[in-house]
């Protein structure tokens, strides 16, 4: 299996993750304006034309989940048992990604416009974050998310069964 290129993985994250985010309740419809750097993507609300931010990341359980776990051709269905410590780990990871996002952003982003995170739970082990153990995880560290500013909102997609995922501050 080729992994794609930094180029072709964030088209289509963008792709994906408006199309996940168009699934929201009070969700806004969004077309891509610009690829940029800080934040990646600049994107409008098709209804009022107001501009977004989109920061894409991508967080994996460790540094060679992707040559160990993802890219090797697997036969048939692949067993993932449950284990509690590799969630633990992964939510240790998702808080990381979000710590660096929110000091990047604050340093050097372009904060002129609503920023949202866009977090990718590409991970195996990620099927076991359902509803209720995100909420877990949003109230464990609920200090992270209420500073979460620059960002106007923090966004978990592609969960199991096509979930996402919305956190904002309290």
């Amino acid at each position: 299996m080729k992994w794609p290129n930094k180029e072709e993985r964030e088209h289509f994250e963008i792709k994906e993750f408006l199309e996940a985010y168009s699934r929201l309740p009070e969700a806004r419809h969004f077309e891509v304006v610009s690829k940029g750097e800080t934040p990646d993507y600049i994107v409008k609300a098709s209804d009022t034309g107001e501009e977004y931010g989109i920061e894409l990341t991508a967080v994996y359980l460790n540094n060679r989940s992707v040559p160990d776990e993802h890219m090797p051709d697997h036969k048939g269905v692949v067993d993932i048992p449950y284990d509690e410590e590799k969630i633990e780990q992964y939510i240790k990871r998702l808080v990381a990604a979000i710590t660096e996002k929110v000091c990047k952003a604050r340093k050097s982003y372009d904060t002129s416009r609503p920023l949202i995170l866009a977090i990718y739970v590409n991970e195996y082990i990620a099927i076991y974050l359902n509803k209720q153990k995100l909420e877990a995880f949003i109230h464990r560290y609920e200090g992270l998310f209420d500073a979460m500013t620059p960002f106007t909102e923090i966004v978990f997609w592609n969960l199991g069964n096509d979930g996402i995922f919305q956190v904002r501050p309290s």
